[in-house]
């Protein structure tokens, strides 16, 4: 939930110092589309955990491990936040699915490696895949105007992994506000 003045910003106002610029309202402007875009990533992700018929932690945790390849539970547990005891738990659930396997790492078979399935794959394709095909639309877009996008998302990316860490920090170190 963002704070009350966030909407009467994008809406060309700020409740301490009055209008804001037209820069400060093309910045605005895209920080609420980012924000738009996110909450309707959320739902799509929240479709096809359903349809996967996991949660949204192994989406994430699946996700982590298609861009990588393969991972040792305790880099997944670094890329999702998640503790070592959640991510072993979450891994069990997914094995026990289909959707990922653990091997001993070949180099140190004290480690274990973990990756997705073929069935994890093919799952993937059938939920991704008409997404992926409808990449097309982004054809009208200039080399330079697509790099742009793609700084802005590293940007946006970055920023709110730091703010990810801040609030994280804080939870362990003051009561949630509003818990109980």
């Amino acid at each position: 939930m963002a704070a009350a003045g966030d909407q009467r910003q994008a809406n060309g106002l700020d409740e301490q110092t009055g209008p804001v610029s037209p820069r400060q309202q093309l910045i605005n402007d895209a920080a609420l589309e980012a924000r738009i875009h996110q909450t309707a990533y959320d739902r799509f992700e929240d479709a096809a955990a359903a349809y996967v018929g996991v949660n949204r932690t192994a989406m994430r945790c699946m996700d982590v491990l298609d861009l990588a390849g393969q991972l040792t539970p305790g880099e997944i547990a670094a890329q999702t936040g998640l503790t070592s005891g959640a991510v072993t738990a979450m891994l069990d659930r997914l094995e026990r699915a289909g959707l990922v396997q653990r091997r001993p790492d070949r180099s140190d078979r004290r480690r274990v490696i973990v990756q997705l399935t073929d069935k994890a794959r093919q799952i993937a394709a059938e939920i991704y895949g008409p997404l992926a095909g409808e990449m097309t639309a982004f054809e009208r877009y200039s080399d330079g105007e697509l790099r742009l996008i793609a700084e802005f998302l590293r940007l946006g990316t970055a920023t709110l992994r730091r703010h990810a860490d801040r609030v994280e920090r804080q939870t362990t170190t003051n009561h949630p506000r509003g818990g109980g």
